[in-house]
């Protein structure tokens, strides 16, 4: 357990750093002294107040202090519509960073002192929570959870190996491509979406718009690592079954792909995240990004002013989901009652998360929200084009969950060796060689060939 969790901690990925935020309730970072009401400006989501219905009896009974641990910070923005149902609860979130986060959370649930009531889970390593037996039960007697309305994937993701139901989520992360209209038309004849994607549905026809793009000075993609995303979800096996490490084909056609990409310089040859890669938004020379939901919302939206309007978002080679924070009770809580009333505010009541998602512009979980969201105005970065309406019909299409316990530290490592393939540094033999050694390394009881 140890080399696991020392694992996970040297190669989980740092988390973005989104607006800090929150209501009644206090918003702090771990290892910091300093409240966050003294460092950053307090977001508030006026529309969950306005739709927030008067406390009634059963929720003003409710009173105490709910301690909850968080890998981000947009979970306290629904802090301040929470306690207009719940006005004697206080609610304070730490924010501990993501790479830091199992190394930090799991000594504390172990040793029992200072353990929060309720946890989130990113998506590299929520399976690990959801097999630990940290969360409780969601669907015991205690709670009770009706996901008739959530999304399948979501719930799927929070089911253990027993089928039962440990975490849930207010966020979605379907996938597309999100590219320039503009030069769609130029290069292409057409920006219509369901035309473009057509034009992208294989890896090979891919690379072969990228083809034509180079020809007019115009690179496909800000970089190749994005399209990792679509593959993982569109395996036949996960990384670990029965014991045994799998590499799936898909895999290993990626790993020729991105070879292609950087040999031909259609991309701009640098990770995601890069100032070039950012940049790339209000660019000349690039044409889309291969990201889920969260890249329109915090990637390419706030970032277009010259290409307002000149953005679209289509479906590629496959349909794909990446991405998501999920929510759990611990089960050793002595606050359950209170932090069932949080999660499910947070979860499962469709006006709050309608009204955080209008606010914030995320995807959310619910199915109700997202339709009623759908139905809405379109985005003007997009031409008119209603993200909510894109992502529900992808949502419909999301493979199967293939999550695992160990998808943070092996996504990573599989990353690193097939970079070291594609810029030229390792053969592809020598790459997979050092892809299963560091996979053995950090989980022993994995057996690899």
């Amino acid at each position: 357990m140890k080399k696991r969790i020392a694992a996970l901690s040297i190669l989980m990925p740092v988390a973005v750093s989104l607006a800090a935020c929150g209501g009644g309730g206090s918003v702090s970072s771990a290892g910091s002294t300093t409240e966050a009401e003294d460092s950053a400006a307090v977001e508030t989501a006026e529309e969950a107040d306005a739709s927030a219905e008067e406390p009634e009896t059963e929720n003003a009974s409710l009173s105490g202090t709910l301690e909850v641990w968080s890998s981000g910070e947009e979970l306290g923005r629904f802090v301040e519509g929470f306690q207009k149902e719940y006005p004697d609860v206080t609610v304070n979130i730490t924010v501990v960073p993501n790479a830091d986060f199992i190394a930090k959370l799991t000594p504390t649930l172990a040793g029992g002192q200072g353990a929060p009531d309720i946890f989130t889970g990113e998506s590299d390593y929520v399976k690990y929570l959801v097999e630990s037996g940290f969360w409780d039960d969601l669907q015991s007697a205690d709670y009770g959870a009706d996901v008739s309305d959530v999304w399948e994937y979501i719930v799927s993701v929070g089911t253990d190996s027993n089928g039962v139901l440990r975490a849930l989520s207010w966020q979605a992360s379907p996938g597309s491509v999100m590219y320039r209209r503009d030069m769609a038309r130029e290069v292409l004849g057409t920006d219509d979406p369901a035309e473009v994607a057509e034009m992208l549905s294989s890896n090979a026809a891919m690379l072969d718009v990228a083809a034509r793009l180079k020809e007019q000075g115009i690179k496909m993609f800000a970089s190749w690592q994005d399209i990792m995303n679509m593959q993982f979800s569109n395996r036949k096996e996960p990384w670990v079954t029965d014991g045994k490490l799998v590499v799936d084909d898909s895999l290993l056609e990626f790993m020729d792909m991105a070879k292609t990409i950087t040999e031909n310089g259609y991309d701009l040859g640098v990770d995601p995240w890069a100032p070039e890669w950012s940049a790339a938004v209000e660019s000349d020379d690039t044409f889309c990004y291969v990201l889920p939901s969260w890249g329109y919302q915090f990637v390419v939206k706030p970032a277009a002013d010259t290409t307002k309007g000149q953005w679209a978002l289509c479906q590629g080679s496959v349909p794909y989901v990446k991405g998501g924070t999920w929510l759990g009770i611990y089960k050793d809580s002595p606050n359950k009652e209170l932090a069932w009333a949080f999660l499910k505010y947070c979860c499962l009541n469709s006006e709050a998360q309608q009204a955080y998602a209008s606010e914030y512009g995320e995807y959310v979980s619910l199915k109700s929200a997202d339709e009623a969201l759908a139905s809405g105005e379109g985005e003007e970065v997009l031409g008119g084009q209603n993200p909510f309406a894109f992502y529900n019909e992808q949502m419909s299409k999301i493979p199967a969950d293939l999550m695992t316990a160990y998808d943070g530290t092996i996504n990573n490592a599989f990353l690193s060796a097939t970079k070291d393939y594609a810029t030229g540094i390792k053969s592809k033999e020598e790459a997979l060689s050092s892809f299963k050694a560091d996979v053995q390394n950090a989980y022993p009881e994995i057996a690899v060939d």
